[in-house]
This record gives structure tokens, sequence and C-alpha cells, in this order.
């Protein structure tokens, strides 16, 4: 059975420098998103999470298991986004948004990636072109509006809404062709999909 995350941060702190590096694995992709949510741009996002795990080789000591470690962890990333953002006179995209909400916005890959979503869902979901596979996951799966979804991805509006208008047709007609595959005849196709439940 695989370590904690607290029992790695105990052995590190004990001179296991393998401790840190599996921390690091486990981490890096999830502290990298948070800090780039809170820029917008990937150079200042790559410095502040790198500036994060300087500051768990230096801090883990006073890590005390009040809370996950991944919750503590995503708090030195923010505060490592502040410090950047107050040093480089920054006007960062989501200055003073809760920690949580940084760590909990799902990157398209994320989702896809989840064992929780339906084998099928996940299937169809990747038979669409990429740039209506994110559009659609961001606002139907992680319930994102239009004005952020296009902010996030760097599109128009109307771009956004577009990409979602196909997605949903296309995504309607892989779901189909798969339950056909499947031997249902009575499955209706459908011109959107229901958000899953994606456990964190």
């Amino acid at each position: 059975m695989a370590a904690s995350d607290e029992a790695l941060v105990a052995a590190f702190v004990n001179g296991d420098g393998g401790a840190f590096d599996e921390l690091v694995r486990r981490h890096s992709r999830r502290v990298y998103g948070i800090c780039l949510r809170y820029f917008g741009n990937a150079a200042d996002a790559e410095d502040a999470a790198q500036e994060t795990f300087v500051a768990v080789l230096r801090r883990a000591s006073t890590f005390n298991g009040a809370s996950a470690f991944s919750t503590w962890l995503y708090r030195v990333a923010t505060n490592a986004c502040n410090d950047i953002a107050r040093k480089r006179a920054r006007r960062p995209r989501n200055a003073g948004t809760d920690v949580a909400q940084l760590a909990d916005l799902a990157d398209p890959d994320d989702v896809l990636a989840n064992r929780e979503l339906r084998l099928e869902l996940r299937t169809a979901l990747q038979s669409l072109e990429p740039e209506q596979r994110d559009a659609v996951i961001l606002h139907d799966v992680t319930g994102l509006p239009y004005a952020d979804i296009a902010d996030r991805l760097g599109v128009a509006v109307g771009t956004v809404k577009s990409r979602i208008h196909r997605g949903h047709a296309r995504l309607a007609g892989a779901l189909t062709h798969l339950r056909d595959l499947e031997g249902d005849p009575a499955a209706e196709p459908t011109d959107a999909i229901a958000p899953p439940t994606v456990q964190p």
C-alpha cells in the first residue's frame, strides 16, 4: 500500500529525500494548475510552483497534521503566488480566490482521467476535437460559465458557445454509436450531457 502524504512528510523530515521526491511527483501537476489559474500565464506559474516546493523543503517540519497535507500544500502555493505577484507588481487573474476553489477547478485532462466518470462517457468525450472536448468538459462537468471558459481558453464567448453546441451534437452521436455497439436499441440520443458526479 502506498504511503500517505502525511507519512511521506514525516519520512522526509527524518531524512528520507526520496519521500520528498514522491510528494513532488504526486502534487506537482495540481500545484502548477493552482499557480496557472492564479496568474493566467505559464512563466509566473512555473516560478510560483518551483517556489512552492522550495518552501516545502524549508518548512516541512512545521506541518503539524492539523489539516490534510494537500490543504497545507495548496496554501503554501497560494502564498508563493502572492509573494511573486507582489514582487513583480503583477495583477493576477484570481488573486483573493479561496485556495480550495483554485485547487478544485478541474482540468479537462484530469476529468478524463477520473475513473468515476463512466467509461462510455469518457470514450465519447475523447472522440471530440480537443477544443470542443475542453469546452464541453469545462461547461458541463466542471460547471464554469461561458465567460470564464472564454477567458481560460483565450477565445470569444461566442466561440465557446459554438464549440459547446458542436461538441454536444458530436457527443450525442458518439454516445448513440457506443450504445448501439453494446446492444441498447432503446437508448435515445441526447443533445447535451448531464454533469456526472466526479469524486475528488
